[in-house]
């Protein structure tokens, strides 16, 4: 994908185990409103196409502060089992495909998959738990978990 008039915006996740934050690439449309062009990997209650308000910080990064528009997509994540070579793991990704979806690899086994507004969310969801069940791979949807957050839920051992 050309990066051509995009900017990033920027989400903190104080809460998230591995990140404390995520930025993704969003098209301007003025007024401070912003269209997501990539799939969130770690950040919750954000889609592939939502358009979200952002304002600078103090220091000049975009801070998404809400949503504005939902584009209809979903996102999922999965962390395919180690024991799933890439190879599998590529017939596993056509299948997802198949399921009107398509995905970004974080690296060897973490993917985060955008289920288009077009697709049958359940069916993707009944399949997806197929999958889980057999250990090819775990996921997890990525629906808000606190309320008016795009973080995770505070980890109580922490």
């Amino acid at each position: 994908m050309s990066n051509n008039g995009l900017v990033k915006v920027h989400v903190s996740l104080p809460n998230h185990w591995m990140v404390g934050g995520e930025s993704m690439w969003a098209e301007p449309l003025g007024n401070n409103i912003y269209r997501l062009e990539n799939v969130p990997f770690f950040t919750y209650s954000l889609n592939f196409k939502d358009e979200v308000q952002a304002f600078e910080d103090d220091n000049g990064i975009l801070e998404v502060e809400n949503v504005i528009a939902r584009s209809g997509n979903r996102t999922l994540r999965i962390i395919f089992d180690k024991s799933i070579d890439r190879n599998k793991q590529d017939f596993y990704i056509e299948k997802i495909r198949d399921l009107d979806c398509s995905l970004e690899r974080w690296d060897e086994t973490y993917l985060t998959v955008n289920v288009r507004k077009s697709a049958c969310y359940l069916d993707v969801i009944k399949q997806f738990d197929i999958w889980d069940a057999e250990d090819i791979f775990a996921y997890e949807t990525c629906d808000e978990q606190i309320p008016g957050s795009f973080d995770a839920e505070p980890d109580d051992d922490a």
